[in-house]
């Protein structure tokens, strides 16, 4: 048998060592009894405050995919106008003198499993539904897909809820051209990140336009609309593209580009076509590199153009609104806005949101006291064609509760 000699002798060593040394200290050695006192006086702080219970991981995963992020946002606002004619733009928007509650937003969100997360949106306030749909996790090739009712995803504007809004009302071009909220509708949608050196997203839309949960739109006609009253062909569908390219032009200034086409059934003659286009521009600057990110500038433009044939002949019409949002600090942030709308070419129909021309000018100051509440003072001064020219103040005020998704760039 062979015998580890270097590890018999380091035992010895050690053996003898803690001899020596217990020889050494034995003078020192605390007694029986103030062992046994210090027991006691551990175990009374135990029983006094009593360890917290340790949940296994496995359990608290299990537990939290079980409860999906919850909260609820309120907007409450009171609005002035100087004249009783001025713009009107409906959903959200403050539109008469005195209080108002723009919105009661109950969201729920939550990862199903590794391939689809559920999110929806509910207006209490309207007491209607603005978006619930299932989103894929684990498509290959860089795909991803939506199935439900949710907003298409043309513009800037028009995805946005309430709550992630710089001003009390949105732009007159979303009110003329999307919705009075929004251009939704239920619907299919894929997404493709495209393998280039910069961020490339694409996205394809398809929306049916019949049914209780219908299509929502300032610009396309449901099937009742059409000669047969009913969805006969894939003619009947709305779609939207958008292509969307973001480039980190520095540490400190950033750019997102976008393109969009929307094509559908015009609302004014049976079978007959409206086309929409647009283009968005966001660009920011944020002073990162030399460890200022408290304060932002940050410059949206977006413009449409749509096509809508009528009865005898087809209206060209246009809009758009440049933003400038200035974050002071954490805490305070100033932000205009310049809105039109107008007509390029066609005999526009009174009484529908072809005819006519607008303009508005808008200013306002947010205060943030914490993460979870604003304070906005707005003052808007503006013009429809057939309206004098009027003055308003908004005065808002939004609070949330509870745990809500992150927001797109």
């Amino acid at each position: 048998m062979r015998v580890n000699w270097f590890a018999c002798g380091g035992a010895l060593a050690a053996s003898l060592l803690g001899v020596t040394t217990s020889r050494a200290e034995e003078a020192d050695t605390p007694s029986d009894a103030d062992f046994a006192a210090a027991i006691a006086a551990d175990q009374a702080t135990a029983s006094e405050n009593p360890p917290a219970t340790i949940v296994p991981a496995t359990v608290a995963t299990v537990v939290r995919q079980m409860n999906p992020d919850i909260s609820l946002i309120l907007d409450a606002g009171l609005a002035w106008f100087d004249v009783s004619e001025h713009l009107r733009q409906g959903g959200h928007a403050m539109d008469d003198n005195g209080f108002a509650i723009q919105g009661l937003e109950f969201a729920a969100s939550a990862s199903v499993d590794p391939f689809f997360r559920f999110d929806m949106n509910f207006e209490l306030s309207h007491m209607h539904l603005e978006e619930v749909y299932l989103t894929t996790l684990a498509l290959p090739c860089n795909l991803q897909a939506r199935l439900g009712y949710f907003n298409a995803q043309f513009g800037r504007q028009n995805p946005q809820h309430l709550h992630t809004w710089h001003f009390t009302n949105p732009p007159l071009s979303q009110t003329r051209f999307m919705s009075e909220e929004h251009f939704s509708g239920p619907g299919a949608e894929v997404s493709l990140l495209l393998p280039l050196p910069w961020y490339v997203m694409v996205f394809g839309e398809a929306f049916g336009s019949i049914g209780e949960l219908a299509l929502r739109s300032s610009t396309f006609g449901a099937p009742p609309l059409t000669k047969s009253g009913r969805i006969d062909g894939l003619e009947d569908f709305v779609y939207v593209s958008r292509i969307v390219n973001f480039f980190a032009l520095s540490d400190d200034w950033s750019l997102n580009f976008g393109v969009d086409g929307a094509w559908g059934q015009s609302p004014y003659v049976p079978d007959n076509r409206a086309d929409l286009f647009g283009a968005d521009l966001y660009l920011k600057w944020r002073p990162i590199s030399t460890g200022d990110d408290d304060m932002a500038v940050a410059l949206t433009v977006e413009g449409v153009m749509r096509d809508t044939q009528i009865p005898g002949d087809f209206v060209r019409d246009w809009g758009g609104y440049a933003q400038l949002d200035f974050q002071i600090d954490r805490s305070w942030i100033a932000n205009v806005r310049a809105d039109y709308t107008g007509k390029l070419s066609g005999t526009p129909l009174v009484g529908t949101n072809l005819a006519g021309k607008q303009w508005r000018g808008s200013g306002a100051v947010t205060v943030l006291p914490s993460h979870f509440a604003k304070v906005r003072i707005q003052l808007d001064v503006g013009k429809d064609k057939r309206m004098p020219t009027y003055f308003a103040g908004f005065f808002q005020v939004e609070v949330s509760a509870g745990e809500h998704g992150a927001h797109t760039f």
